[in-house]
C-alpha cells in the first residue's frame, strides 16, 4: 500500500510531502500489525526440568525427579492463564514413617480411628502424568499449579509393622510383607490411590534458556500390604510436604524470546 501511494503520488508535490504521507501511513499501520501478530502468536510454555525435594517434618524425606511439559495460553490478548499436561518422573526415600489405613470408610467404621503400619525404610519411583495450571505475573516471572492424574509405580518390598490402636500392641508390632501401590490415580472428591504429587513454585528467568523454580509439594505415598487386615484393608499412606526447588530449560527459548519482544 506505501508503494503504491509513492508511486502515484500526484505529479508537482515535493519529495518532502511524498516522505511525510509515507511515514504518516507506516504509523498508523505499525500498531494494527502488531496486534495482529499478538493474536496470532500463541503463548506457549514447553519446559523440561531436573528439580529436589527435601522435608523435616517428623522423620527427614526427600525426593528427586525430572518432569517435561507443554502449556497453551488461554485467550487472544494478555493470555495471563496457560493450561497443560506433562510428565513427572520421581523417586521419594524416607524411613521410620508411621502409615495410615487408606480407607476413609474402614478408618469410621473401625471404633479407635485409623491403624498404623508403621514403615522402617520407604523408597518408591514414580511414573505419573499431571495436568499443569501457569499465572503469568510479568516477563521472566511466573506461578505453576500442578497435580498428578495418575500412573505406576515402581519399588522393592518393604517390611511394615502394623499398630492397631485397640490391641496396643507392643512395638515393632505384626510383621508384614509391604511394596509400593502399583497404580496411582488422583481421586479429589474421594480416596486417592497410590502416589500423588501436587505442587505449587515460582518459575524466575536466569538466561535465555534456564529458570529456576522454587516452592513447595505434598506427595501422597502409599503402600500395600500382603494380607488383609479386618478394618483396616491392605492400603496405608502418608502424607509428606517437602520443600522443592529445581533448574527448567526452555525447550522453545527463541519462541519464548521473540514473544516477550511482541508483548
Amino acid at each position: 500500500m506505501i508503494v503504491v501511494l509513492f508511486l502515484n503520488f500526484p505529479k508537482g508535490k515535493s519529495m518532502f510531502n511524498r516522505i511525510l504521507l509515507i511515514t504518516i501511513s507506516v504509523l498508523f499501520a505499525l500498531p494494527s500489525v502488531g496486534q495482529n501478530m499478538r493474536k496470532k502468536l500463541k503463548k506457549r510454555t514447553s519446559e523440561a526440568c531436573m528439580y529436589g525435594n527435601v522435608g523435616f517434618y517428623g522423620n527427614p524425606h526427600w525426593s528427586a525427579g525430572a518432569n517435561i511439559h507443554y502449556l497453551h495460553g488461554i485467550g487472544r490478548k494478555r493470555q495471563t492463564f496457560s493450561v497443560g499436561a506433562g510428565l513427572r518422573a520421581n523417586v521419594f526415600n524416607t524411613k521410620k514413617r508411621d502409615y495410615t489405613t487408606s480407607s476413609a470408610r474402614l478408618s469410621s467404621l473401625n471404633p479407635g480411628g485409623a491403624d498404623t503400619l508403621y514403615m522402617p525404610e520407604v523408597q518408591t519411583n514414580t511414573l505419573n502424568a499431571y495436568i499443569a495450571l501457569k499465572i503469568h505475573i510479568k516477563q521472566g516471572v511466573d506461578i505453576f499449579f500442578t497435580t498428578d492424574i495418575g500412573g505406576v509405580n515402581f519399588g522393592d518390598n518393604k517390611n511394615g509393622y502394623f499398630r492397631s490402636y485397640e490391641t496396643d500392641p507392643i512395638p515393632p508390632g505384626v510383621k508384614y510383607t509391604s511394596a509400593p501401590y502399583a497404580f496411582n490415580l488422583n481421586i479429589p472428591t474421594g480416596d486417592a490411590y497410590g502416589s500423588i504429587l501436587s505442587e505449587i513454585y515460582g518459575s524466575f528467568r536466569l538466561n535465555k534458556v534456564l529458570n529456576w523454580r522454587l516452592g513447595f509439594n505434598l506427595f501422597r505415598n502409599e503402600y500395600k500390604i500382603d494380607r488383609n487386615i479386618p478394618m483396616n484393608g491392605k492400603r496405608f499412606y502418608q502424607n509428606n510436604w517437602m520443600v522443592m526447588s529445581g533448574l527448567a530449560f526452555d525447550l522453545h527459548w527463541h519462541k519464548t524470546l521473540a514473544r516477550d519482544f511482541m508483548w
